[in-house]
C-alpha cells in the first residue's frame, strides 16, 4: 500500500524531464560524447562508479553535475586514477582526477535547452546520466507561469537530496564499504530517520531482497534504513493499565512472544520515527540481512509490526489528564501527554496502516479520549505542548502545533464538525505572524534571523510539517488568511500549500553551488534544528506536487509566413507566426518575439501572444524603403523561426527592376476600371480604391527610364 507521505507517484524519478521528454523537436546536443583519453588501469571487478539520477536545469543557471566512484588504486602508494566529466555539450571536460571519490561534483551551466548525456568515467569505467534543460521562455506561460514554477520546485527538491548525500556523517570515510550511514545535526536517530524518509518519498526506495543499484537507493536508502534497525531494542509488552493487550488480534508472528522494538531513548518520539522509515520503504518483505541487532533475519513487516505493537503499549492509558496521549517514555500513567510527541505518532499510525500493519482498534478509541477532555485541543481550535491539566496557559504553542490537531482529528475519523473548524481558524489567524494569533504562543521557533524567540510559520519546519500534514489530510486548500494571489496557473487565491512551496523555493541556499541546497534560513523548533532536519522536512513538504504538476507543453518548431512578398514603399507588411508542439498541435499563450534583421527596416521588433490557434502576427510599416527586409521570429533563446522577407518597390516599379519605365506604365493597362484588391494592390497607385487612366498618369509622371 502507499505511504500517507506519498501521494500520486509518477515514477521513481519524479523529474519533470522524464513526462515530457518527448515533446522535443531537436536532438540532444551532446548526444555524440567527446572520447575521454585515460590511461590503461586496473579495476576491480566489483568496482562501480555511479552519477546521481536524472534532473532537471534551467538555461543559463548553473546546475550541479555530481558521482561517485568505489574505485581506488590498487595501492595506498600508486597514484589516484584518471577521472573526467564529461557535461555533454562539447564544453571542456572537468578533470576530477584526485577528487573525493564519494563526491565528485561540479557546477556547469547550458546555454541551450535540450537534453545532455553527462559522463563520468573513473579508470575503465564510464557511466551516464541525463540533464533536461529548459528555457523558460519556451514553456507555457513563460518565466512568470506555472511551468516555469513546477520546474524551479523540481530543482529544488534534486538540489534538497543532494544537500543530504553531502551532509552525512563521515561520508567520505565511510564510503562506500560501511553498511550504515547517518545524519546527527540533532540527533543522530531522528535526523536519520526523516532524511530516509525523504529520499522514499522522492521514490528512492529499495525493492525487498534485491541488491539496490540507484546511488540513493544503495547508500542512502538501505544505509539509513540499517543504521535504525541497528539502534533498535526489544521491548517486552503486557497488558496496558487500562487493561489493552497490544498483541492481541495482530499477526502471529508478533503475538506468540509480544516482544516489540523501539529506540533507546524518548521512545515516544523515536518509536513513530523508526515506523516512519520503515513503513516509507514499501518492502515489508524484505530481510534484514546487515543491521547486525535485534531485527537481523525478520522482515520488514514483521519489523514494522512490532514497532507499533510497542507503540500502542507505550500509550498513556491511566488514569492521569494526559490519557489517550503520548510522553517522552513509554507506558505513562497518563500524567502527562507531549503535545509533541503525539504529532509523530499519529503520523505514524496512519502511516502503518496504510502499509499494512495492523493498529489494535483501541489505540484510536483511547486518543478520542484525549481529545474530547480539553486538556490538549482546546476549544479556540489551540493545540498546547502538554496536557497537564493547564489548557490554553504557558504551555500553548501558537502556530507550531496548531497543525497536530487536525492529524490527530483526522486519525480518530474527524473530518468536518466544529472542531475541525476552529483548528483550521487558529491555523489560518497565526499563518503570517507569530503574534496576534487566536490563543497564546508560548512555543519558541529558533529560526535564524526570522522572529526568534517566538518563531512563526513559514521558516520554522516544525509549523510548516504540522500544519502541511494536518491540511493535507483534512483536504483543506485555501485559508483566508494566507493572503497569496491566485495563479499561476490552476493557483487558487489563499492556496496555503503554493506559499509554503513558494517560500521553500525562494529560501533554498546556494543550491547552484556543490555545497548548497539547503535552507540555512530555516529552523526546525525551540531547541533542535541543523541542516539535516530541516532539509528532509523540506522534502517532505516539497514532494508531493512536484510529482504530480502537470506536464508542461514544449515546442517543436515556431514558423513564420509569408515566405516573401512585395509591396510598395511606404505601405504595411504583416506576417504570421506559429507555435507547434512535436505532435503538430497549436501551442497557445506563448510570447514570441519578432525582429527585422537586415535591409531598410532593420531593427524593427514587435511582440505577440499565441490565441487558440497557435498563432500571432507582427504588423511594421516601411519607414526606409526601397529594398528587402529578411524578417524572423524568436521564442525565448531557443527557438527561432525560418526567415522570410519582405521586397519594398518603388512606387510603380511594377516588374521589379528597380525603374520605372514605359514597360511599368503598359503594365497598368489590362486594369484599367477595375476595384483595387485591397489598399496594398500596387496598381492603385495613388491609393484611391481603383485603378484606371489617373493610376497610368501617375506612373508616367514617375518615370525614371525612357526606355523599357
Amino acid at each position: 500500500m502507499s505511504s500517507i507521505f506519498s501521494v500520486a507517484r509518477v515514477s521513481p524519478m519524479g523529474h519533470l524531464a522524464a513526462r515530457i521528454r518527448s515533446l522535443f523537436g531537436r536532438a540532444a546536443k551532446g548526444a555524440a560524447l567527446a572520447a575521454v583519453a585515460l590511461a590503461a588501469t586496473a579495476t576491480p571487478v566489483s568496482a562501480e562508479t555511479l552519477l546521481m539520477p536524472s534532473r532537471d536545469a534551467r538555461v543559463s543557471v548553473p546546475v550541479v553535475v555530481w558521482g561517485v566512484t568505489t574505485q581506488a588504486p590498487l595501492a595506498p602508494q600508486d597514484p589516484p586514477l584518471p577521472c573526467a566529466l564529461n557535461f555533454g555539450d562539447g564544453s571542456d571536460l572537468f578533470d576530477c582526477t584526485g577528487v573525493d571519490r564519494s563526491y565528485i561534483a561540479q557546477a556547469h551551466t547550458y546555454a541551450s535547452q535540450g537534453t545532455y548525456t553527462v559522463q563520468l568515467t573513473v579508470g575503465g569505467e564510464s557511466t551516464t546520466t541525463t540533464i533536461q534543460v529548459f528555457d523558460p521562455a519556451v514553456l507555457i506561460g513563460g518565466p512568470t507561469g506555472d511551468n516555469n514554477r513546477s520546474l524551479g520546485i523540481n530543482m529544488t527538491i534534486q538540489d534538497g537530496l543532494r544537500s543530504l548525500w553531502t551532509q552525512q556523517v563521515n561520508r567520505e570515510a565511510n564510503f562506500p564499504d560501511g553498511t550504515a550511514t547517518s545524519w546527527a545535526n540533532y540527533v543522530d536517530f531522528a535526523d536519520t530517520s526523516l532524511v530516509v524518509l525523504a529520499f522514499e518519498n522522492q521514490g528512492y526506495k529499495i525493492q525487498a531482497n534485491v541488491p539496490p543499484t540507484g546511488i540513493y537507493e544503495k547508500y542512502i536508502v538501505r544505509r539509513g534504513l540499517n543504521f535504525v534497525l541497528s539502534s533498535l531494542s526489544e521491548e517486552t509488552l503486557g497488558v496496558t493499565p487500562a487493561g489493552n493487550d497490544p498483541c492481541v488480534g495482530v499477526p502471529a508472528a508478533t503475538f506468540a512472544d509480544c516482544i516489540g522494538y523501539r529506540p533507546p531513548w524518548d521512545t515516544g518520539y523515536t518509536t513513530a520515527l523508526a515506523i516512519l522509515s520503515v513503513a516509507g520503504s514499501g518492502a515489508l518483505t524484505h530481510i534484514d540481512t546487515e543491521s547486525g541487532g535485534v531485527t537481523l533475519g525478520k522482515t520488514y513487516g514483521e519489523i514494522l509490526q512490532r514497532l507499533v505493537n510497542a507503540l500502542a503499549w507505550g500509550q498513556n492509558d491511566g488514569p492521569g489528564v494526559g490519557r489517550g496521549g503520548w510522553d517522552y517514555d513509554f507506558n505513562s500513567l497518563g500524567e502527562r501527554a507531549d503535545g509533541s510527541t503525539i504529532g509523530w505518532d499519529v503520523l505514524a499510525l496512519l502511516d502503518a496502516a496504510a502499509a499494512g500493519a495492523t493498529v489494535p482498534p483501541w489505540v484510536k478509541t483511547e486518543f478520542s479520549v484525549l481529545l474530547d477532555s480539553g486538556g490538549i485541543l482546546n476549544t479556540d481550535g489551540s493545540f498546547d505542548y502538554t496536557a497537564d491539566g493547564n489548557p490554553g496557559g504557558d504551555s500553548a504553542a501558537g502556530p507550531q502545533k496548531v497543525g497536530i490537531g487536525l492529524q490527530g482529528l483526522f486519525l480518530i475519523g474527524e473530518t468536518a464538525g466544529g472542531r475541525v473548524t476552529a483548528v483550521t481558524t487558529n491555523l489560518n489567524s497565526w499563518w503570517n505572524g507569530s503574534s496576534g494569533g487566536i490563543g497564546v504562543n508560548g512555543w519558541d521557533c529558533g529560526v535564524p534571523g526570522v522572529g526568534y524567540p517566538n518563531g512563526t510559520n513559514k521558516g520554522c519546519a516544525y509549523s510548516m510539517f504540522n500544519n502541511f500534514k494536518g491540511l493535507k489530510l483534512q483536504n483543506i486548500a485555501t485559508l483566508p488568511g494566507v493572503g497569496r494571489p491566485a495563479g499561476p496557473g490552476i493557483q487558487p487565491a489563499n492556496d496555503w500549500y503554493a506559499d509554503y512551496q513558494d517560500w521553500l523555493v525562494a529560501n533554498q541556499t546556494n543550491p547552484t553551488s556543490t555545497d548548497g541546497g539547503y535552507w540555512a534560513g530555516m529552523g526546525f523548533s525551540c531547541c533542535a534544528s541543523g541542516a539535516a532536519l530541516t532539509a528532509a522536512i523540506a522534502e517532505l513538504i516539497l514532494s508531493p506536487v512536484a510529482l504530480v504538476a502537470p506536464d508542461p507543453i514544449l515546442f517543436a518548431t515556431v514558423g513564420l509566413s509569408p515566405t516573401t512578398s512585395t509591396n510598395p514603399v511606404g505601405s504595411s507588411h504583416t506576417v504570421t507566426a506559429f507555435a507547434q508542439a512535436a505532435n503538430n498541435a497549436p501551442v497557445p499563450g506563448v510570447t514570441i518575439d519578432f525582429k527585422v534583421l537586415t535591409g531598410p527596416n532593420t531593427g524593427k521588433t514587435g511582440t505577440g501572444t499565441t490565441g487558440a490557434d497557435g498563432k500571432t502576427t507582427f504588423s511594421y510599416t516601411d519607414t526606409a524603403g526601397p529594398g528587402t527586409d529578411t524578417i524572423r521570429a524568436f521564442i525565448g533563446t531557443s527557438l527561432s523561426s525560418n526567415i522570410v522577407s519582405k521586397i519594398w518597390g518603388m512606387a510603380c516599379d511594377f516588374n521589379n527592376d528597380l525603374k520605372v519605365s514605359p514597360a511599368d506604365v503598359r503594365l497598368i493597362r489590362p486594369r484599367l476600371n477595375t476595384v483595387a484588391t485591397g489598399p496594398t494592390d500596387p496598381y492603385d497607385a495613388n491609393h484611391d480604391g481603383v485603378v484606371n487612366v489617373a493610376d497610368m498618369r501617375y506612373c508616367q509622371l514617375r518615370q525614371t527610364a525612357t526606355t523599357p
